[in-house]
């Protein structure tokens, strides 16, 4: 009884102040009115009725613009007539590639012809892969006992031509791309395509004049709440991966570059902790087709969303951090967990046994500079865990951090803890094509358990270059170039040794 008291007083207060607060504004702005007050804040003021008509129309505009932002690309871009390829991971000796075609209705599925790019035809392998309505025509095929460092064209039944180059056998100076998060038609230009990724244009112009061997993309290649959502039945959440690929900002390069895929929130829904409850299944069958598929063979069995693979002498594992976390409200300790304990097991005994120089690759960032109402769906909020697998990493030789996530850049270093060992760093680079945040600042080091080198919250589009180099006996270098808006604005050299 008490508590409904206290409450009727409160929201009595609570209207009381906004009546008051109401009255007293527009009696001090009632006094000022003026032509540009008008305009600017959109009254409607009989006296003059030229300014208002233009303060009506400016209105109506921003209505327009928004909708036109929301909902242009849904109703005019599904894009279900899409054709295209792209490759996903290809090492020494094989390669994937993801298809999107509609077969004639004759036709067993894609035929897929594959040759080295200098060779004849009588040199050509063959693959069919069928493709349904029920995968989006989509389908990944895999192309085996291929020769290192060697560039091969393929063609397909239905007019598909696309081209991948085999890694080499051992390289030891070598460079990848990072970065998450990807919406089209932001910044929003209503003179723009609605499904034009700036993004995509400053990689490939960035990339061009370089020689990068894969891209590693961290989370959120598409946003299936933002602006709004126009659904949650999985013919929505296909429509959005469909999009993204149709959009006109991909070149031939980009299709051409390897390309691994993780999958975070906005591929599910925001903050997503529900585990394979709920969205999850309905959202991961188009992930799988349009992403999964393409990524390299499972380490941790069939349906695995964790995975660990090599380049060179570097060696990656690829952690989930959505499907096995638990609730963020929950106390931080033990029994809060990021990784579930089957994920957190073979991630601590990759860590033991792994003898290569050594990423870790994840979709959140490890460190807990950024403060915020968003802290808590990171790293930050799951501080237990973290420093069990901080631990584990720093009596390793040491680890490379890669993440994404918050919309921005940070560099961390994280240095060794109660039990000793190495220094582990991070860098946590995103959007590629998304907002940042233009006023707040979350980033700031409060505690010396995550230093922080630099911070980077300006920018569009934000992915870094990492150089991994090691030619040299016992000696890891990593150099890190951070491009924003397509310029390179920082860079940073880190060395290890064993």
């Amino acid at each position: 009884m008490a508590t409904v008291v206290i409450l009727d007083a409160l929201i009595a207060a609570c209207t009381l102040t906004t009546r008051l607060t109401t009255i007293l504004f527009n009696g001090l702005l009632r006094t000022r009115r003026s032509r540009w007050s008008s305009l600017v804040f959109g009254w409607l003021d009989p006296g003059r009725p030229m300014s208002t008509l233009l303060a009506a129309l400016t209105n109506l505009l921003c209505v327009l613009a928004a909708l036109d932002f929301a909902y242009r690309g849904h109703f005019f871009y599904q894009s279900r007539d899409l054709s295209f390829s792209r490759v996903g991971y290809v090492d020494a000796i094989s390669a994937r590639v993801v298809i999107r075609a509609v077969p004639a209705p004759q036709a067993v599925g894609v035929e897929i012809r594959l040759s080295k790019a200098d060779a004849g035809p009588k040199e050509t392998t063959v693959e069919i892969i069928s493709v349904s309505a029920e995968s989006d025509f989509v389908g990944t095929v895999v192309f085996q006992d291929l020769f290192p460092d060697t560039q091969y064209v393929y063609t397909t039944n239905t007019s598909i031509v696309g081209t991948f180059r085999t890694q080499k056998q051992a390289p030891k100076v070598w460079s990848l791309v990072s970065t998450s998060c990807l919406k089209p038609f932001y910044p929003y230009n209503p003179l723009d395509h609605a499904l034009r990724v700036r993004g995509f244009e400053h990689l490939s112009k960035y990339l061009e004049p370089l020689s990068v061997d894969f891209m590693l993309f961290l989370g959120d290649f598409i946003y299936i709440d933002l602006p709004v959502a126009v659904g949650w039945g999985q013919e929505h959440y296909t429509a959005a991966y469909r999009q993204v690929y149709a959009s006109p900002s991909w070149t031939p390069a980009l299709r051409s570059l390897p390309w691994m895929h993780l999958y975070d929130d906005h591929e599910i829904i925001n903050d997503w902790a529900a585990n394979e409850t709920g969205l999850y299944k309905v959202a991961l069958k188009p992930y799988w087709d349009y992403q999964g598929h393409a990524n390299p063979p499972p380490t941790f069995g069939e349906g695995s969303t964790y995975f660990t693979f090599k380049h060179g002498d570097v060696a990656f594992f690829v952690l989930d951090t959505r499907r096995y976390r638990s609730a963020e409200a929950l106390p931080d300790g033990p029994e809060k967990t990021m990784l579930g304990s089957e994920q957190l097991g073979h991630l601590g005994q990759w860590l033991a046994t792994e003898r290569a120089w050594k990423v870790v690759v994840s979709s959140v960032p490890f460190t807990r500079n950024w403060r915020g109402p968003d802290a808590a769906d990171s790293w930050a909020g799951y501080l237990w865990e973290r420093e069990i697998v901080l631990d584990m990493m720093r009596a390793t030789d040491g680890v490379v951090i890669l993440s994404g996530d918050r919309h921005e850049h940070a560099t961390t270093v994280f240095p060794p803890g109660d039990k000793g060992g190495k220094e582990i760093i991070e860098f946590s680079t995103s959007p590629l094509n998304q907002f940042y945040e233009p006023f707040s600042r979350f980033h700031k080091q409060i505690e010396d358990t995550d230093v922080s080198i630099y911070a980077h919250p300006w920018g569009n589009s934000k992915f870094g270059v990492v150089t991994f180099d090691t030619s040299e006996a016992g000696v890891w270098k990593t150099h890190y170039d951070l491009v924003v808006d397509g310029a390179k604005v920082w860079e940073h050299d880190w060395v290890l040794t064993r």
